[in-house]
């Protein structure tokens, strides 16, 4: 089972891969999208992700 700290620094890693890539293809913006639902259903809001970026 993931730990929330994990999940938290793998959608902040998430967020700043999709911020380095020029083009995202489309799977690698899904991934994110459901990285980042994943985290903020344990709780996790977008301010602590930004804050972890």
């Amino acid at each position: 089972m993931t730990t929330r700290q994990e999940l938290l620094a793998l959608a902040a890693n998430t967020e700043n891969l999709i911020a380095r890539t020029p083009e995202p293809a489309a799977h690698q913006l899904e991934q994110r999208d459901r990285i980042i639902a994943a985290a903020r259903a344990a709780g996790i809001t977008d301010a602590e992700i930004n804050v972890t970026r």
